[in-house]
């Protein structure tokens, strides 16, 4: 299985789609809701990643809180999007000597599904034992669309970074597409 690792605010709506909003009147935006939180172009961009490597959704979006996967899958079936939610990365807490330090990094949230839901294990130093555990794995390929840069090392061929100012485009969706139709072996080695 392949998996999209979403954010939502900088890669389903931007800066750029915020100022082309601006000339709808308020009250039907406030009517629509969530409608005209995302752009449609960068809807059309996530559809064709999804249409041509058939990849399932994870969220990682902060919007992913105090929602079930179920309200993900229908808020993002009411704006367009034809993929799947199959779950939500979860949200990891530090703490130092028991005292609440703040959030994990995405990236280390992220890693945490991969290796508890996905079974996925990056290996370094072998193409045969790497093709071993992809071929245990559940998730065999995945990419992270988010616009922070909070990932780790060990994800920098899967991160694609989009930016607040004007979030998912064709050319970020084609780079998505490119690496989710490589195997791990051809990403990696």
């Amino acid at each position: 299985m392949k998996v999209i690792f979403l954010d939502i605010d900088g890669v389903l709506n931007s800066q750029l789609w915020y100022s082309k909003r601006r000339n709808f009147n308020t009250d039907y935006v406030d009517e629509h809701y969530p409608f005209y939180e995302f752009d449609p172009d960068a809807i059309i961009c996530l559809n064709r990643i999804i249409k041509e490597t058939g990849a399932k959704l994870i969220i990682s979006s902060t919007w992913r809180k105090n929602r079930t996967i179920e309200e993900l899958q229908e808020l993002l079936n009411s704006v367009g999007v034809v993929g799947e939610v199959i779950d939500k990365t979860p949200i990891l807490s530090l703490y130092e000597q028991n005292e609440y330090k703040g959030n994990a990094k995405r990236g280390n949230e992220i890693d945490y599904l991969l290796k508890n839901t996905g079974k996925f294990q990056r290996i370094n130093w072998c193409k045969d034992t790497q093709q071993e555990h992809i071929d245990k794995a559940i998730i065999k390929n995945y990419i992270i669309l988010d616009d922070d840069s909070d990932m780790l090392y060990s994800q920098r061929e899967h991160f694609i970074q989009t930016t607040i100012e004007t979030g998912l485009d064709n050319k970020i969706a084609d780079k998505a597409i490119e690496i989710l139709n490589k195997t791990l072996i051809e990403l990696y080695y």
